[in-house]
């Protein structure tokens, strides 16, 4: 990271302390995975769940909420009743055809950019709840230093590729100016990739417009730089605040990750075959219209799966249905060449405990293994979605190192060397001394405890929560903002207190 070094510490004894207890951060390149994916589908499942998806397009078809979108669908051919469109097959299969399969999402700093679609999988911050659980514990509504503080801990963070745009939806701020504080904020606090807002057409305008201060009118137009998140109304209604959206950013030729929003047993089928075909056709028609906006515009075939409680209703995390539905979507995805998002590491826990942990791990891995290229809310949700956690955030984030270097798969080993330590070692010897282990250590999680009992009782007894509360106040007392050249920062500025005036007024 750009200027990150210890403050106010030059030299001696404390530098070394310094150096040892918050070192700087080591970023993690985008992950290639080296393992996995898991296709549990045949040739003839995959037919017969994309015949399905085609026969809901064609038959039951999709509602465009939106007057523009409706013409615009009228003009290249589609059969439009009311706000009613049935897809052909053969025109929607043309329209998806010019998606890229892969886009490189690019940074302020270039170091900082990843490469979406492909093997290549990205980590992304959460994404718009209205509580937090700060780093006192206490359950509140969110505010925007939180979000900015979000933004500070992914900057922070090794392996949270992408800082996001809303992590929390900021109650203190006026809906119509709060993505000209969290667009403005993102680009500030961090050098990562981050995502655009939705909220409005004007605001999806302003975030394009933001991004051109930083990155120049001509870059814009020939790479993405921003990758927004844009949910469809499950079951089949796309409404005009997405349409409208999706429109601008199109236009600009930017990425949009087109996701519906399943309950398993509620919005969608149960199914996991019947709930994955119903949500590849809302996805498709999304894709498919962003190319009749612009052909060849890069685009991300979204989900966001969560089961249901058959005894409250309310939405479950950590299930196997939403699971198996993953690695459903993984290979429908890439029976059709578009890159994929889904979300991961939520609970319904209000704290971050063992149903957090194994609710998070279980959402995780059927995301990584089907092969996802786009992993939102990889950090910090609890309450169904609903909350942010300080704490847990911290915990999630350093679980995605370990599944960066798990999917990276083996590395390359000299054979040969190992089987000299052991000769020499031989008999009732052991390797912690040998070249291999010193320049090989474990990583080290600083929130995994493996102390004895009484070191640990001795150091506070402190349980999960509390040990991520103080390492989210270590990491915010140590963060270094990434610099922006004058000319950008001011211009930036000038432009979020020329809109507030004009949107107050």
């Amino acid at each position: 990271m750009s200027g990150s070094k210890g403050r106010g510490v030059r030299g001696g004894r404390a530098a070394r302390v310094q150096a040892r207890t918050n070192p700087p951060p080591v970023y993690l390149p985008t992950l290639n995975r080296r393992i996995g994916p898991i296709d549990l589908l045949g040739p003839e499942g995959v037919e017969r769940i994309h015949n399905a998806a085609m026969t809901i397009l064609e038959t039951t078809g999709i509602e465009f909420r939106d007057p523009v979108a409706l013409a615009d669908w009228k003009r290249a051919g589609a059969d439009v009743q009311g706000e009613r469109v049935r897809i052909g097959r053969e025109m929607l299969m043309d329209l998806i055809s010019t998606v890229p399969s892969t886009y490189r999402m690019h940074a302020r700093n270039p170091e900082r950019s990843v490469d979406v679609g492909g093997r290549n999988a990205v980590f992304a911050n959460a994404y718009g709840a209205p509580f937090v659980y700060g780093v006192d514990g206490v359950r509140r509504p969110s505010q925007l230093s939180d979000a900015r503080n979000f933004f500070r801990m992914a900057q922070m963070s090794q392996a949270m590729h992408v800082p996001g745009i809303l992590p929390v939806e900021p109650q203190d701020v006026p809906v119509q100016q709060r993505h000209l504080d969290l667009v403005s904020s993102a680009l500030m606090l961090t050098d990562k990739p981050i995502k655009g807002s939705v909220l409005s057409a004007t605001a999806a305008r302003d975030s394009i417009e933001m991004l051109r201060i930083i990155f120049g009118e001509e870059f814009v137009a020939q790479n993405a730089v921003v990758t927004s998140l844009l949910n469809c109304n499950t079951p089949l209604v796309w409404d005009v605040l997405m349409l409208e959206s999706l429109r601008v950013y199109a236009a600009a030729n930017q990425p949009c990750l087109l996701s519906p929003f399943v309950l398993a047993g509620a919005s969608a089928p149960a199914s996991p075959q019947g709930g994955v075909a119903l949500l590849i056709a809302e996805s498709l028609a999304g894709i498919a219209y962003s190319q009749i906006v612009r052909r060849g515009c890069p685009m991300v075939m979204g989900v966001a799966i969560m089961g249901v409680s058959m005894k409250t209703g309310a939405p479950m995390m950590g299930s196997a249905e939403p699971g198996l539905m993953n690695l459903l979507v993984g290979q429908m995805a890439r029976h059709y060449g578009v890159p994929w998002r889904s979300c991961t590491m939520w609970t319904g826990s209000k704290s971050p405990d063992l149903q957090a942990g194994f609710d998070s791990a279980n959402t995780m891995w059927p995301v990584l293994l089907g092969g996802c290229n786009f992993i939102v809310h990889s950090a910090g949700f609890l309450e169904g979605a609903l909350g942010v956690s300080y704490s847990k955030w911290v915990h999630d984030a350093y679980q995605l190192e370990v599944y960066h270097r798990f999917f990276s798969g083996l590395q390359e080993e000299n054979l040969e060397a190992l089987l000299a330590d052991v000769a020499e070692i031989g008999p009732g010897g052991h390797f912690l001394g040998t070249d291999h282990t010193r320049e090989n250590p474990q990583p080290i999680n600083p929130l995994q405890n493996n102390d004895s009992y009484e070191q640990w009782f001795e150091e506070g007894a402190k349980n999960a929560d509390e040990a991520g509360r103080e390492e989210a106040q270590r990491i915010l007392h140590n963060y270094v903002q990434p610099p922006m050249p004058d000319d950008q920062a001011g211009a930036l500025a000038e432009f979020v207190a020329r809109k507030r005036i004009e949107y107050q007024g």
